[in-house]
């Protein structure tokens, strides 16, 4: 079976739901199942007679809206691959920005964008070949898609194996990948949700989640359209500017159903006053799914204690992990109990050993469990010598195969040689250990830092200054940069403070809560302006530009200066 005939069944069983967009608190605009079918046969149609062909890439730069919908399901049923892009965001500077939307568009040997016409103006002149002459000049065809439909539809017959989505990952730790999934790769993982949150057409989703991103587009999306479930959709910008939108939806249209990663759960808890929970109903929010960054059990706690006045409810939280790998789902708890955790050691998890302890010995990180894997998907950890590890005292890397599971990257085949092993294993470059068959993540391999040959996880690093006064939400960035006397450890920390004495207070107490808490002393922390920090796409901190940062915002050079490269692509520096 196709992605569109799968929305065929769907529009067929005239369930009355559909996509509703909304702005600010008021839905802008909504078109049900059967109307969505529809329009994509006429944009199929469109995009064929405009030269687009069977198994082409097509890219969609469009904000979240209904168009986005349209646009997906069309380039699909014309039988091509859609490449979602992110249209400009406030993440990134519009040339780094840019360059990365180029690279993924070349790689896939896109020739043509569909997007609407405000960014198409934007897009036009970026894109276009000979500085943005000539439509027969310019490398990449701007498609309104106001303007591709039809009057007449048109179903592509598609094989289940055939390519139906180019995924780019995110790329925190290096250069974005496109990630290919088949047709049946993305409804076996359609399924494997359904069936791991028991998803049925009377679920309501609601969503703030960008739609070029896996959790957004698969999770929350695709997931409610081939379920039949109404599904609520917000742009980011609007849940950025005032979080509390995303709640008032939620209890105005008694939601069920909702997903964010961590730092969005912190955005809400910071930013909604008790007062304002008082005004919300919660209660029919039944799942809270927290991923794609890693999971913090203890503002799981603080959340859903602010919450509490509002009917939310502990159980309602959802720790899952996923990879665009792996289409997006790759193990779930179960669903309706409070959030599973335990305390482990951070000096011996750093050394690929679990030992557990008390949370009230200092020494000790709490680590969420993500649950078993989903329907159709197998999980192994395999060690540093390449050995499948059986026991619950090692730390290993996550390996996923199954029916959800990616066979290779797009046009790069070093890439997928490096990932994909014999058996059909995938590596994930993810750290985690298993205890009474559920998953714990500890961390990603490249985003270890070594000190003194210690190995420290840099989320446990970011998430103790991440809590101290004076630090901007979500704004840490730690690493290892080589000096010439040695790596030292060097953390980044966005802020709003500009006076001198309070500025020194803040790098002082940086020092000593790293210190305190970790055993490391950084050497050096530095303090950057409120938003300088590389992000990609989904804005997430850009790990990999992180020693060109530190040279850019490092103070007057000390004794030992450190030796660094800067790439200017990787940092967004205005």
């Amino acid at each position: 079976m196709s992605i569109t005939a799968a929305l065929k069944d769907v529009a067929e069983r005239g369930t009355g739901h559909g996509i509703r967009l909304f702005r600010g608190d008021q839905e802008r605009e909504r078109t049900g199942y059967d109307e969505l079918y529809a329009q994509a046969g006429r944009v199929a149609c469109g995009l064929l007679e405009r030269g687009v062909r069977p198994g082409e890439r097509v890219a969609i730069a469009l904000p979240t809206s209904i168009d986005f919908a349209r646009a997906l399901f069309g380039v699909l049923a014309a039988g091509a691959v859609p490449v979602p892009v992110p249209p400009p965001a406030r993440f990134a500077s519009l040339e780094i920005h840019m360059r990365r939307i180029v690279l993924a568009m070349r790689q896939s040997k896109v020739r043509f964008v569909l997007t609407d016409e405000a960014l198409g103006s934007l897009l036009g002149p970026v894109l276009g070949g000979d500085g943005g002459g000539s439509s027969e000049t310019r490398e990449f065809g701007i498609l309104d898609i106001a303007t591709v439909p039809a009057p007449s539809a048109v179903y592509a017959d598609v094989a289940a194996d055939a390519p139906a989505l180019v995924q780019y990952t995110s790329g925190t730790s290096e250069d974005p990948k496109g990630v290919v999934l088949s047709h049946a790769n993305l409804l076996a993982n359609v399924e494997a949700i359904t069936k791991g949150i028991d998803l049925t057409d009377a679920d309501v989703g609601c969503s703030w989640l960008p739609l070029f991103h896996d959790m957004g587009l698969i999770g929350t999306l695709l997931s409610a359209v081939l379920a039949g479930a109404d599904a609520l959709l917000m742009p980011p910008e609007d849940f950025l500017r005032d979080p509390g939108r995303w709640l008032r939806v939620i209890s105005r249209h008694r939601a069920t159903i909702s997903a964010a990663p961590n730092s969005g759960y912190l955005h809400a808890l910071r930013k909604v006053p008790a007062e304002d929970v008082r005004e919300l109903d919660l209660s029919s929010w039944r799942l809270a799914l927290n991923g794609a960054e890693p999971v913090d059990a203890g503002l799981m706690r603080r959340f859903a204690e602010h919450f509490e006045p509002a009917g939310f409810r502990p159980t309602a939280f959802l720790p899952v992990y996923g990879l665009a790998e792996g289409s997006l789902a790759v193990t779930f708890p179960p669903t309706a109990r409070e959030v599973r955790t335990l305390w482990v050691r951070r000096d011996m998890l750093g050394e690929g050993v679990v030992e557990f302890g008390g949370r009230d010995s200092g020494l000790c990180r709490e680590i969420a469990s993500v649950g078993a894997p989903v329907a159709g998907t197998e999980v192994r950890l395999v060690g540093e010598g390449g050995g499948v590890l059986h026991s619950e005292a090692a730390v290993g890397e996550i390996h996923i195969r199954g029916a959800s599971v990616m066979r290779g990257y797009e046009a790069n085949e070093a890439a997928t040689r490096a990932t994909v092993h014999d058996g059909g294993w995938v590596s994930t470059g993810d750290l985690a250990f298993r205890k009474d068959g559920e998953l714990y993540v500890a961390g990603r391999k490249k985003e270890m830092i070594i000190v003194f040959g210690q190995n420290y996880y840099a989320h446990d690093i970011e998430s103790v200054v991440g809590r101290l006064p004076g630090v901007t939400h979500h704004a840490v960035l730690a690493a290892g940069v080589p000096f010439e006397d040695g790596d030292g450890l060097v953390v980044m920390v966005e802020t709003k403070e500009s006076e001198a004495y309070a500025r020194s207070e803040l790098v002082a107490r940086v020092r000593y809560a790293v210190s305190s808490e970790l055993g490391v002393t950084p050497r050096e922390v530095v303090l950057v302006q409120k938003g300088r920090l590389p992000r990609t796409s989904s804005g997430k901190l850009l790990r990999h530009g992180a020693q060109a940062v530190y040279q850019q915002w490092a103070p007057a050079p000390p004794d030992a200066q450190p030796t660094v490269t800067t790439d200017p692509d990787q940092v967004s520096l205005e």
